[in-house]
C-alpha cells in the first residue's frame, strides 16, 4: 500500500515512519514545525507561560523524561526511511495538501501534528482515506500534552495505552478503528513507561495500516457511541497536574498493578478494539 506520512521531526516520530516503511510503500514524507497559524488569546498565553515555568521545576522529571525518550530513538533510528520529504511551518500549509495531490497515497498517516485542517482531509480523503494516532485510549482520554502523564495525575492507570483513528477536524474525536490497553506491570520506571507506550502505540498504528493495506474491513465506530470521556488541554497541564501526576506515580502506580483485582474492575468498564479484531 502507498502511504504518505504527515508528522514532525522527533525521534519517536522518525522510529514510527522507518516501522511503517518496512510494510509499506512510503510515498514521502511531511514534516510539520506545528507553528500555529495564530496565536492564542492573551489569558491562554499567560497559563501557557505559566505552565511552562512550572515545567522546568515542578514538572521537570516529564521533561526529561520526554527527552530521553526521543534521545534513544534517535540512537537506534538515526536515519529516515525515504528521500521525498516536505518541510511545512503548519501541517495546513498548501504544501502539504499540494504533496498528497502529487503523491497519490492510497491513505494518509498522521501522527504528531498540530490540528489537521479541511482541505488537507479532503485531499487524502479523495484518494483513499485519512487516519490519526492518538496516545491515549479515546474518547476516554483525549488531547494532550501528553495522555500518559494525564492518566498519572488522574490514577486512571488502566487508561494508559493507544488508539488509531479515522481523523477527522477535532482533537482525538474521528471514529475508531482500534484501541488498547498497554501491557504494563507497575514496575516501570517513567522512562521505561513512556517507553512502553510509544513502543505500543507503534504496534498498533502499523498493525492497523496494514491491515488496511491487506483490504481488511476495518471498523468506523464514533466515539459517542462508546463514553462521553475527558478531554485535556496543554493550558491544563499546570503545577497542580504536575506534582498530583509524580506523587501518584510514585505512591500509587506500582500499587495498582500488584493487585490484578482492582485492575480487573476498573479495566471491565471499558470498551477498547484491538487491532487484532480488524
Amino acid at each position: 500500500m502507498r502511504v504518505v506520512i504527515l508528522t514532525n521531526r522527533q525521534g519517536n516520530q522518525v522510529a514510527l515512519a522507518n516501522k511503517i516503511s518496512k510494510n509499506a510503500e512510503v510515498a514521502g514524507i511531511v514534516f510539520s514545525k506545528n507553528i500555529p497559524a495564530r496565536g492564542p488569546a492573551l489569558a491562554k498565553r499567560a497559563k501557557l507561560v505559566l505552565n511552562r515555568v512550572a515545567a522546568r521545576t515542578i514538572g521537570r522529571t516529564f521533561v526529561q523524561t520526554w527527552y530521553q525518550l526521543q534521545a534513544k530513538y534517535d540512537s537506534i533510528y538515526p536515519q529516515l526511511p525515504v528521500g521525498n520529504i516536505v518541510d511545512v511551518d503548519n501541517i495546513n500549509d498548501d504544501s502539504t495538501a499540494e504533496a498528497i495531490e502529487k503523491l497519490k497515497p492510497e491513505l494518509v498517516v498522521v501522527s504528531g501534528t498540530n490540528i489537521v485542517g479541511k482541505r488537507v482531509i479532503q485531499a487524502a480523503q479523495s484518494l483513499g482515506g485519512i487516519i490519526n494516532l492518538h496516545t491515549g485510549i479515546s474518547p476516554y482520554v483525549r488531547g494532550g500534552p501528553n495522555c500518559t502523564n494525564w492518566c498519572l495525575a488522574k490514577r486512571w492507570f488502566h487508561l494508559i495505552g493507544n488508539t488509531v483513528m479515522w481523523l477527522d477536524a477535532g482533537i482525538d474525536t474521528g471514529n475508531i478503528i482500534a484501541t488498547e490497553q498497554t501491557e504494563l506491570d507497575g514496575n516501570e520506571t517513567l522512562l521505561g513507561l513512556h517507553w512502553k507506550v510509544m513502543e505500543h502505540a507503534h504496534g498498533v498504528y502499523t498493525r492497523a495500516i496494514f491491515a488496511i493495506g491487506r483490504g481488511k474491513l476495518v471498523p468506523s465506530i464514533p466515539q459517542k457511541d462508546i463514553a462521553a470521556g475527558a478531554y485535556f488541554g496543554s493550558v491544563d497541564w499546570n503545577a497542580i497536574q504536575m506534582r498530583r501526576a509524580m506523587e501518584n506515580y510514585q505512591r500509587s502506580y506500582k500499587a495498582f498493578f500488584a493487585d490484578p483485582e482492582s485492575r480487573r474492575m476498573d479495566s471491565a468498564i471499558l470498551k477498547l478494539y484491538p487491532v487484532t479484531d480488524v
